[in-house]
């Protein structure tokens, strides 16, 4: 697949898969933004891909077999932001899916909020929990997961993804202890395993977190 297709894309989207017949889904909700300044990279994860692609956005990449234990999509996510080229890398699992306004929202917040350098958006879990907690003023241990975006000279600097059952979180702490500028939106946008997204536009406070 050509490189650059979309060029002014603002963001690209990290997909680690092992070949979940859900990653159909979580491409419709990529496909229906809003906003469509976005690319995906989808890696397989020591399989063959298993899908027909026919969207220039979407690229395709087989790796060797990456995430070797529970929770270890950091690796592959680590793999696939390599190839990625645009000012913002976000995620999203291949169980999981994105509110049609993602794209949307992260260029209205970017742009309003320049010195943000990750923003965390609110998700939605299968038990209807969402995290961070609407009137959280910080994120903790637990409560928060992969929703968030991430400009893209982080990882270029070296703040990348280190494998453990916390990977999220771990992730998150260690840009705050580098001194990344972090804001927590006050917007859902990220969905787990939850494909009837319309009915969550609660909004929550919006926190920035400028470790000193």
């Amino acid at each position: 697949m050509t490189d650059n297709i979309n060029n002014d894309a603002i963001v690209t989207f990290i997909i680690p898969t092992i070949g979940r017949e859900t990653l159909s889904k979580t491409l419709d909700s990529l496909i229906n933004q809003t906003n469509s300044k976005w690319k995906a990279i989808i890696v397989f994860d020591g399989i063959p891909s298993n899908i027909e692609n026919s969207d220039s956005r979407i690229r395709i990449i087989e790796s060797q077999k990456l995430g070797k234990e529970h929770n270890s999509a950091g690796l592959v996510r680590n793999y696939g932001i390599n190839f990625a080229d645009t000012e913002w890398v976000a995620f999203v699992d291949d169980d999981d899916s994105l509110s049609h306004k993602y794209v949307e929202t992260l260029i209205n917040e970017s742009s309003t909020f320049v010195l943000a350098e990750i923003i965390i958006f609110r998700m939605v879990q299968k038990d209807k929990t969402i995290l961070p907690h609407l009137e959280s003023n910080a994120f903790f241990c637990g409560q928060v997961g992969i929703s968030f975006a991430v400009k893209k000279k982080l990882f270029d600097e070296g703040c990348i993804f280190t494998p453990s059952l916390l990977e999220d979180f771990c992730y998150l702490n260690e840009a705050m202890n580098r001194h990344y500028k972090i804001m927590i939106s006050p917007y859902i946008r990220y969905f787990v395993r939850d494909y009837n997204c319309q009915e969550y536009e609660n909004v929550g406070n919006r926190v920035f977190i400028h470790n000193p």
